[in-house]
């Protein structure tokens, strides 16, 4: 089957899935902030950074292979089936071994300064932080057949679960004791539905030379693009894992609710990178530049034009919107936050669909390029503005990133694009 051009109706079913995204997010941010408290909020986040980020290292790139091979073979009238069979063998063993040296590190690191909470929290997302990979490349499967609705319902999901679960703790043990355990249980949930969905195309009991190759393909493309995208993760919660380190637990949970707005408005940027990347596949595959630009340059276009307006309307209702959800003092103190980051968005919002333009086109090396530059600025900035500007210098580091990842993005993509993103 030919990969199809993107749909309007494609449109409405992704970003109806970040809509549901970002109405979990906020309950979950409600409840956990409002039933056990701004510091838990932030100790809950970084846990689940932990996962996301450990996750994303466990994966080792190879959800970017699937997503680049599954629609270069359907434009080619191969079957796509082997490639999902052979990706999630090789994510069962990088999973296994990247969880195992996370969990044994983190033991070594968190006995040595007596800190019982991060040590049961460790314990705690272990299966999250083995299974999230997996989910990772069935969903990068899903994605790059275009099976959209399908996409953005598990899309959704993985908020939608946590929300459900926090809300479930919180009516039933005032300790908070079994918040964290939740990450895990919504990792598991995620894996036994995408499993169910994909059972006629997950055959491990397949002739080891139907796989063979495939598997190899997976592990070479994926350990050129694992540092892209391990990173691609880690920029977005480099600024929250410093501020935990550097400023505690209630500098992250003040954070955490301009991030959680923030981070809404860049990911409505991002949602329309799941329709574009199979199209950017094709069209690079068969040589048709000049209507790859086309498509880059409108969706460009179009990004500017609507979010531009709607980051302005954002920092108006920022504060009516806090204020009536987390109280006056929250409100006030991460309203600058929030100010800064969404400047940031708006330098870079044209963009967002196309962070990953490079690994769709066959060069994960060059992606990771990308991102180690981007990731590499954060972290330094980060550095070097939290300790004297607090939590708002964490949001300035991460707005000055942006903009750097696009200057980055049009340095090193116009020799292999043919023309300038």
């Amino acid at each position: 089957m030919a990969v199809r051009t993107v749909e309007r109706k494609d449109f409405h079913w992704t970003f109806g899935a970040f809509a549901t995204v970002g109405l979990a997010g906020l309950i979950l941010n409600q409840v956990v902030s409002t039933k056990f408290g701004v510091a838990a909020l932030g100790r809950y986040t970084l846990l689940l950074s932990v996962v996301i980020i450990g996750g994303q290292i466990g994966t080792m790139g190879i959800q970017g292979s699937v997503l680049f091979h599954t629609p270069k073979a359907s434009t080619e009238g191969r079957p796509t089936s082997p490639l999902l069979s052979a990706g999630l063998l090789a994510t069962f063993l990088t999973s296994a071994v990247a969880t195992s040296a996370i969990l044994v590190g983190g033991e070594i690191i968190f006995r040595s300064l007596d800190n019982q909470f991060f040590l049961g929290g460790l314990r705690a997302i272990a299966l999250g932080l083995f299974l999230y990979p997996m989910n990772k490349t069935m969903l990068a499967y899903i994605n790059a057949l275009q099976r959209v609705p399908l996409f953005s319902v598990f899309f959704a999901s993985r908020f939608v679960f946590l929300a459900a679960l926090a809300l479930v703790v919180a009516l039933t043990d005032n300790s908070g004791d079994y918040l964290i355990w939740t990450i895990s249980l919504t990792e598991l949930l995620m894996a036994f539905f995408l499993t169910l969905s994909l059972k006629r195309e997950i055959k491990f009991l397949r002739n080891w030379e139907e796989l063979r190759i495939p598997f190899r393909a997976h592990l070479e493309f994926g350990f050129k693009g694992f540092l892209g995208s391990t990173l691609l993760d880690l920029n977005t919660r480099i600024d929250v894992l410093l501020l935990g380190a550097i400023a505690g637990s209630r500098s992250v949970g003040i954070y955490s609710i301009a991030s959680l707005f923030a981070e809404g408005l860049y990911q409505a940027g991002t949602v329309p990178r799941f329709n574009y990347d199979p199209v950017v596949t094709r069209l690079f595959v068969e040589s048709q530049y000049k209507e790859l630009q086309n498509v880059v340059s409108a969706a460009k276009r179009r990004l500017y034009m609507v979010g531009l307006p709607v980051l302005l309307l954002a920092n108006i209702l920022y504060p009516i919107v806090v204020k009536v959800l987390f109280g006056d003092e929250l409100a006030t103190e991460s309203q600058a936050v929030f100010l800064i980051l969404t400047l940031g968005i708006a330098a870079s919002v044209g963009y967002l669909p196309f962070v990953g333009i490079l690994q769709q086109v066959g060069f994960p090396g060059r992606q990771s390029m990308l991102l180690a530059s981007t990731a590499g600025t954060n972290l330094i900035l980060n550095l070097a503005l939290i300790p004297p500007m607090g939590v708002r210098g964490a949001a300035l580091a991460t707005t000055l990133s942006w903009v750097a990842f696009v200057i980055f993005l049009r340095k090193i993509a116009r020799p292999i694009l043919r023309f300038a993103i």
